[in-house]
């Protein structure tokens, strides 16, 4: 009986130690994307059994709670090896840098003429059509020098992507 209870203790500690090594950490921010009388937030997370391991979920949520825009990587390839020694702290400060997209309409999206092929995979009637009625826009970051642009439907109540851009990067 005594070393059934040593077994399942040392399991029980072994689970505990496992979680202590696991990088889950979640930033929630407000957003102002919509003119709605609720702020849509922002929701960016990582899941992982370390940080060097991490998937990370960049979600929007409208201002009654209802998912409208999901993005996911594993961030070592998005962002290269900074989370090679990353601990929570470290992941944390990311994720809340993370959840600050910018924020602007889509007037200021690139003309049609201006993108490269794969840039966009909407055809040039629908681009233009959304370019034209300046719409809400958030953009945010893919990786590194990288970022990919949504627009905010407010008939939907939902995002689709807009485009994709690479971007300098700002120390």
């Amino acid at each position: 009986m005594r070393l059934a209870l040593l077994a399942i203790a040392a399991v029980l500690a072994g689970c505990g130690l496992r979680e202590a090594m696991r990088c889950n950490v979640s930033v929630t921010q407000d957003l102002a994307l919509s003119a709605a009388d609720a702020p849509e937030t922002v929701t960016a997370r990582a899941i992982g059994p370390s940080c060097d391991k991490a998937v990370g979920i960049l979600t929007i949520h409208d201002g009654e709670g209802h998912p409208a825009w999901a993005w996911a990587t594993p961030l070592p390839r998005a962002f290269g090896d900074a989370f090679a020694e990353a601990d929570e702290a470290d992941m944390r400060e990311f994720l809340t840098r993370w959840a600050r997209p910018t924020v602007t309409t889509t007037q200021s999206a690139p003309r049609w003429e201006e993108l490269t092929p794969g840039q966009t995979t909407l055809d040039r009637l629908t681009y233009d059509d959304i370019r034209a009625r300046n719409l809400p826009m958030l953009c945010h970051s893919t990786g590194t020098g990288r970022e990919l642009c949504a627009f905010w439907e407010p008939a939907a109540g939902g995002a689709g992507l807009y485009f994709e851009r690479d971007i300098e990067e700002t120390p």
